[in-house]
């Protein structure tokens, strides 16, 4: 393994029956990690409730036509189940709400970032 590849270990709390406080560690092999640029997602819980569904991809914006636009192209499916996902959403409003701290408050409405542009 590259050292570009290599991780540091993932700490886990004691499993029931465990020593209580006791940590073990799990290597983690990014060898096989690959980057995908998304700018658009949508989400959905599936027909059996055990999993949420997240697709992601790329929506360029351009116009083919009057009122036509382009269609998203989505790339790729991550398949959670519902502790993942839910474990997944607190650490990004942790790591967006560090960000707004650093930066500023993030406005999701395009039109009112729009408006909001420095002239």
């Amino acid at each position: 393994m590259s050292d570009s590849a290599k991780t540091p270990d993932v700490p886990l709390t004691a499993a029931p029956g465990q020593q209580a406080g006791a940590q073990i560690q799990i290597p983690v092999d990014a060898t096989k990690m690959q980057s995908v640029y998304a700018n658009f997602f949508r989400l959905s819980l599936s027909s059996s409730m055990e999993e949420v569904l997240i697709d992601i991809g790329l929506h360029t914006g351009i116009m083919q036509s009057q009122n036509v636009a382009e269609p998203l192209q989505f790339t790729h499916r991550l398949v959670l189940n519902p502790f993942v996902a839910k474990r997944l959403m607190d650490s990004l409003r942790q790591i967006i709400m560090r960000h707004e701290q650093l930066f500023g408050v993030l406005e999701v409405d395009a039109q009112k970032r729009l408006r909001q542009r420095p002239q």
